[in-house]
């Protein structure tokens, strides 16, 4: 079929049209997509640390040699996609040394929303009542304690276009004051990784 020269040069318009059409379209969404579902930082936050009283147990049986240690973590997702996280990993230190560690559940930070994490570490005290650091600290009335509390996940934005790692991690510092077992002097720092 044999077009007109007017023809030919109507459909070169339309489709050159088209093209830039479809190119500011494409730029358009590459925009929203690098400013709305641009993967954020999580935030966690460390509520409290608490201890649970070891006279709690029964009266009959010997006084526990172990301290339970509550960490009362919140993870904050402000991005446009839940984040999946692993186990986490709370641990807490005397003096530098490891004196209990334990795993929480893996779960779903759902986006734009926050998710309370309580992790239970028991802190065995025989090893600690053997070190004349912690008895004269004991003596004192304080000890100061440190915890680390680890969370590692994935934010994946737009099904799996945008794939990110992340790794959360909060230190924290306490004094235990020993009379009523009340936490003071709580400072926090957290870090935090994309990769």
């Amino acid at each position: 079929m044999i077009r007109s020269p007017g023809a030919m040069l109507h459909l070169r318009c339309v489709l050159i049209s088209c093209g830039i059409a479809s190119t500011l379209i494409a730029v358009a969404l590459l925009a929203v997509t690098l400013t709305v579902y641009r993967v954020r930082e999580p935030v966690m936050t460390m509520n409290a640390i608490s201890l649970e009283d070891p006279g709690a147990a029964a009266s009959s049986s010997p006084p526990p040699l172990t301290l339970t240690v509550v960490a009362d973590v919140s993870v904050k997702n402000p991005n446009a996609a839940s984040l999946r996280y692993g186990a986490t990993e709370t641990s807490v230190y005397y003096r530098a040394r490891q004196v209990g560690e334990a795993l929480g559940p893996p779960g779903t930070a759902p986006a734009r929303r926050t998710v309370r994490l309580n992790v239970t570490v028991d802190v065995a005290l025989g090893a600690l009542l053997g070190d004349p650091a912690f008895l004269e600290d004991v003596a004192a009335g304080a000890v100061a304690v440190a915890t680390a509390t680890r969370v590692r996940g994935r934010v994946a934005v737009l099904g799996a276009l945008v794939r990110r790692r992340v790794v959360l991690e909060m230190n924290c510092t306490a004094t235990v004051a020993v009379t009523d077992m009340s936490i003071s002097d709580q400072s926090c720092q957290q870090r935090v990784w994309l990769r």
